[in-house]
C-alpha cells in the first residue's frame, strides 16, 4: 500500500514538473497563426512566394483561409503540397487546358468544370475535414448575397465556387444553393481566421495599383468601380489582421497567367519586406517563441508529374455539352480566309459537323465538313467543297498532328486543283527572345500530275523563315478580356522544284498580335502583304490557336 502511494506521488510530481517545463509550456501556449490569402486572379501566384518566405523564416501556418485565387493556393498547401510543388504547377501547367469556352454560354463565359476536376485529382478527392491543415474557402450565396466560409464537403468544389467570378464563370451548385466568388463580399477574409480562433492573423491583399490609371479604358473603369464597391467590406475585414501584406503588383496584371514566375518572386519579396513585423507580432504574444525554418515536404518530382498527368487526363476525358461553335480559319495552301460554324460535343463527342465559306472563286466556296480532334492526338478534317469556278465538287482531307514541343506537323490533300497535296513541318519559335522570335516552316507539296508525267517533276520544296519583332518586349496590353502583345512581321518564302534549282522567292511583311483571352487562350492574328517574284501582291490574313 505504501509503495502504491509513493508511486502515485512520484507520478503527480513528474506531471507537475512537465507542466512547469519551459519547452512544453511554450509548446502549449504558442500562439496559433492563420494565413489569409486574398483574391486577385493571376496575381494570386504571389501567395506561393509569400509562403516560401514564411517557411524560410520559421513562421508557422496553423490554419489557412482563402478567397478566389487565394483559395486555390491555400487549398493545395493545406492538403500537403510544398512550395516547390505549387511553383512547378503554376509555371509549367497549360491552364487553357483546364477551361472551356462553350458557345452559347450558360451561366458564365468560361466553363470551370475542368479546373474542379483537375483540383479534385490533385487533392485526392479530400473533404475539408481530411486536410492536414485546417482550411476554409470563402464564397457568396448568389441567391441571398450572404458570405459563407466553407468547411464541409469536397475541397475542389469549394475552391471552384470561391473562384467563380460572376459573368466569367457559372455559379457553382452546392446542395440547393448556388455560390460565386467570395471576393464580392470578402476579398481578404481575416474575419474568418478570427472566428477560427487564430491568435495571429497574417493577411494578404492583392490590391490593384491605381497610379495614373487610363480612364479612357472601359475595362479599367469597370475594375475600379467594382473595387470601389468592395472596398468597404475589405477595410472592415482586414482590420482584424495583425499584419496586412500588400505585394507590389499592378492594375493590368490580373489575366497575365504566363507571368507566374514573376508573381511568385513578388510574393517572396513582399514576405521578406514584412517579416520583421510578422515576427514582432508573434513575439508580442509569446516572447519565448523560437523561429525554426522548415519546409513542407510535399511530393517528389516524379510523384507530382504523375498526379498532374492523371489530372490532365481526367480533364481531357470530361464529357462536354452539345455546343454551337463559330469557325474562323485560313487556308494556308491557297491563302484565303474561311468563316462558318459547327456543332460538336454532346452526342457527337469529339466530332464536329458544320459549314464554312472560303473567299476564293477557284479553291474556296461553300463547304460542308466533318472533323474530329483531341489535343493529345491531333485532328482530322474531311470536307466537300463547291467552288464558284469549278464544275465538279472538291473532296479533301486535312490532318494536323499533335504538337511536339514547338514543332507542328500538317498535311492536306484535295481531289482537284493545281496543288494536290502538301506536307508541312513548322517550328514557330526556333529562336525565342523577349523582343524577337524567329521561326521556320518546311513544306513539300505535289502539283497535280498530267498524263505520263513523272511524279518527281511535280514535287516542290519550300522554306519559309519568318521573324516577329515585339517593340514592347514581353509587355501585354489589356483590351477587354484579352491581353494583346503586338508585333511587326517579316518573312521570306523560297520555293523550288525538287528536280532542279529554280528558286522563286517571295517577301512578306505585315503586323500582328498575340492574344490571350482571359489570360489563358493563346491566339495569334496577323495581316500582311506578300510580294512574289513577278511583283504580284497578295494579302494574307492569318489566325492560329483560336478556341471557342
Amino acid at each position: 500500500m505504501h509503495r502504491r502511494k509513493l508511486a502515485s506521488g512520484l507520478l503527480v510530481a513528474v506531471l507537475l514538473l512537465s507542466l512547469a517545463s519551459p519547452g512544453l509550456a511554450a509548446e502549449q501556449t504558442r500562439p496559433t497563426v492563420a494565413l489569409v490569402l486574398g483574391g486577385g486572379a493571376a496575381r494570386g501566384f504571389t501567395h506561393i512566394g509569400l509562403i516560401k518566405a514564411l517557411e524560410e523564416h520559421g513562421i508557422p501556418i496553423d490554419m489557412i483561409v482563402g478567397t478566389s485565387m487565394g483559395s486555390i493556393v491555400a487549398g493545395l498547401y493545406a492538403a500537403g503540397y510544398s512550395v516547390s510543388n505549387m511553383e512547378e504547377v503554376a509555371v509549367h501547367l497549360d491552364t487553357s487546358k483546364l477551361f472551356d469556352i462553350p458557345f452559347p454560354p450558360t451561366g458564365g463565359v468560361v466553363d470551370s468544370t475542368g479546373i474542379q476536376q483537375f483540383l479534385d485529382v490533385l487533392l485526392d478527392g479530400k473533404t475539408y475535414a481530411e486536410l492536414p491543415i485546417p482550411f476554409k474557402s470563402v464564397v457568396v450565396n448568389l441567391g441571398t448575397g450572404r458570405e459563407l466560409a466553407l468547411s464541409e464537403g469536397k475541397v475542389s468544389v469549394g475552391i471552384q465556387a470561391s473562384m467563380s467570378i460572376p459573368g466569367v464563370f457559372p455559379p457553382v451548385q452546392i446542395g440547393e444553393n448556388y455560390y460565386v466568388d467570395g471576393g464580392l463580399k470578402n476579398q481578404v477574409p481575416a474575419n474568418v481566421a478570427a472566428d477560427m480562433g487564430a491568435d495571429v492573423i497574417i493577411a494578404v491583399s492583392l490590391e490593384p495599383d491605381y497610379v495614373n490609371p487610363d480612364y479612357n479604358r472601359i475595362m479599367n473603369n469597370l475594375r475600379m468601380s467594382l473595387t470601389a464597391m468592395m472596398e468597404g467590406y475589405t477595410e472592415i475585414n482586414t482590420a482584424m489582421a495583425d499584419v496586412l501584406i500588400v505585394p507590389e503588383v499592378g492594375l493590368d496584371s490580373s489575366w497575365e497567367f504566363q507571368k507566374a514566375a514573376y508573381f511568385i518572386q513578388q510574393g517572396y519579396q513582399a514576405g521578406l519586406k514584412y517579416m520583421e513585423q510578422i515576427k514582432a507580432v508573434i513575439l508580442a504574444k509569446d516572447p519565448t517563441f523560437q523561429f525554426h525554418p522548415y519546409r513542407q515536404p510535399g511530393l517528389s518530382a516524379g510523384e507530382l508529374k504523375a498526379i498532374v498527368q492523371k489530372a490532365e487526363r481526367r480533364v481531357a476525358n470530361l464529357p462536354k455539352r452539345f455546343t454551337f461553335k463559330p469557325e474562323l480559319q485560313f487556308d494556308s495552301d491557297y491563302n484565303f480566309p474561311k468563316i462558318g460554324f459547327k456543332f460538336t460535343h454532346g452526342p457527337l463527342s469529339w466530332f464536329g459537323i458544320g459549314y464554312r465559306y472560303g473567299f476564293d472563286p477557284d479553291n474556296g466556296g461553300h463547304e460542308l465538313f466533318v472533323d474530329w480532334g483531341r489535343a493529345q492526338w491531333g485532328s482530322v478534317d474531311l470536307f466537300l467543297r463547291k467552288s464558284e469556278n469549278r464544275e465538279r465538287p472538291t473532296f479533301g482531307v486535312s490532318v494536323t498532328g499533335p504538337r511536339f514541343d514547338k514543332l507542328m506537323l500538317e498535311a492536306t490533300w484535295v481531289s482537284q486543283g493545281e496543288r494536290a497535296w502538301q506536307v508541312a513541318a513548322t517550328n514557330s519559335k526556333l529562336v525565342d527572345y523577349s523582343r524577337a522570335v524567329a521561326g521556320l516552316s518546311l513544306k513539300v507539296s505535289g502539283l497535280r500530275r498530267e498524263e505520263d508525267q513523272p511524279i518527281e517533276e511535280t514535287l516542290r520544296l519550300a522554306l519559309a523563315p519568318q521573324v516577329q519583332v515585339y517593340p514592347w518586349g514581353d509587355e501585354h496590353f489589356p483590351v477587354g478580356f484579352a491581353l494583346v502583345r503586338p508585333y511587326l512581321l517579316g518573312g521570306v518564302t523560297v520555293e523550288t522544284p525538287v528536280t532542279e534549282l529554280n528558286v522563286q522567292p517571295s517577301l512578306r511583311v505585315g503586323i500582328g498580335s498575340e492574344l490571350h483571352f482571359f489570360g489563358l487562350y493563346p491566339t495569334d492574328i496577323s495581316l500582311g502583304v506578300e510580294l512574289d517574284s513577278s511583283a504580284k501582291a497578295t494579302v494574307h490574313f492569318g489566325i492560329t490557336g483560336l478556341k471557342f
